[in-house]
């Protein structure tokens, strides 16, 4: 089988030839892989089997400040708005840098805002220009024609929300401005369904949205908020996306424990779960109850033995899940997130010499 016949023989939940694989490396540890191995490029080096598209940054790049910059001319701490961001500089989140690794915090630029109508002033990113998306459809032709399955990012919902508000006002405002979280929320969605719409039409296997909604321990808000006020927004997404192609996947990704809400995202379509993290959740026990619905990606924990353990601990843990969470296809073996420095070198070659020996059907 090729990448593209082994993913989506996975996803409708039959067994292929080996289990798919996927692994995201953070810039540093990329480095490291790149002096270790000689290579450029992860995918072909560990044998990955995901391709993905997205939408183009615009050319040339706008300046940020000019467009964003009066919502935190206040602020008395250092700050800044580029384009090299974890979070959505187009939206006009600014960060705050931790002065650790890649790390930042985010700085909403609508904290200060008090009524939907500021919001109708407010610069919305534009994704439908041409210059943005004209090369959708062949990007995606030649990835399948290399024998890929792909998927398209649309980024955020609840994140993209929270980080634009704040989520300390954002929670606020679902019990004392109702109006005002409601009208950010579906402009942020709407945004959303033009892209999931766009990629769609351009031929996509799969969209994928990333949305944390779970801890630890427990999820970031309770089960009943999240059916409120995020669950009808996801939903609208997916039914949009599947107006246009009914049989695209939607991949879903939230860190930590949400286990009262996987029957919601079966009940919306959702195809799978990109990250079902081993530190807070059990992952078999997921695949008994929802593997028939969903396929498990993310279940290798990057807290856990592949950062804590031992070479052959990696392997230990990987023949487990291979032999747990093969059966019926259904099973992507892919990091719970990226990889981080902590993870030691000779852990990451366990992990890819593990799924060699055990992750073939």
């Amino acid at each position: 089988m090729n990448h593209r016949e082994r993913v989506l023989t996975t996803f409708a939940h039959h067994e292929p030839d080996r289990v798919p694989r996927s692994i995201s490396l953070t810039p540093e540890v990329y480095e490291e892989f790149r002096r270790h191995t000689g290579y450029d490029d992860v995918g072909a080096y560990w044998d990955l089997d995901f391709a993905g598209v997205g939408f183009r940054r615009p050319e040339p790049l706008p300046d940020l400040k000019a467009i964003f910059g009066r919502f935190f001319e206040e602020l008395d701490y250092e700050w800044s708005l580029d384009w090299d961001t974890d979070y959505p500089p187009e939206w006009g989140v600014a960060t705050r840098p931790a002065h650790f690794l890649h790390f930042s915090a985010p700085i909403a630029p609508m904290a200060g805002f008090t009524n939907v109508s500021q919001l109708g002033d407010y610069p919305f990113p534009d994704y439908l220009r041409d210059w943005r998306h004209d090369h959708l459809e062949s990007e995606v032709k030649r990835l399948k024609d290399a024998g890929y399955a792909v998927t398209g990012g649309i980024g955020w919902i609840f994140q993209t929300t929270w980080t634009m508000r704040s989520r300390e006002k954002l929670f606020i405002d679902f019990y004392d401005n109702p109006e005002f979280a409601d009208a950010l929320l579906t402009k942020v969605t709407d945004i959303r369904i033009q892209q999931a719409i766009r990629l769609t039409e351009s031929g996509v296997d799969m969209l994928a949205l990333a949305d944390d909604i779970g801890t630890q321990s427990s999820m970031i808000m309770s089960p009943a908020m999240w059916r409120k006020w995020i669950k009808p927004h996801m939903a609208a997404l997916i039914a949009a996306s599947r107006r246009v192609n009914p049989k695209v996947h939607f991949r879903y990704h939230s860190d930590g424990w949400f286990v009262p809400v996987i029957p919601d995202l079966i009940e919306i379509g959702v195809s799978s779960l990109i990250t079902v993290q081993p530190e807070s959740m059990d992952v078999f026990e997921i695949k008994r109850r929802f593997g028939r619905d969903l396929v498990l990606e993310g279940t290798i924990g990057c807290q856990s033995e592949l950062m804590q353990g031992t070479p052959d601990e990696v392997r230990h843990m990987v023949k487990a899940q291979c032999a747990g969470l093969m059966p019926g296809g259904g099973f992507v073996a892919a990091s719970a997130n990226g990889v981080e420095p902590d993870v030691p070198w000779e852990n990451l070659v366990a992990l890819f010499e593990a799924l060699d020996e055990y992750g073939r059907y």
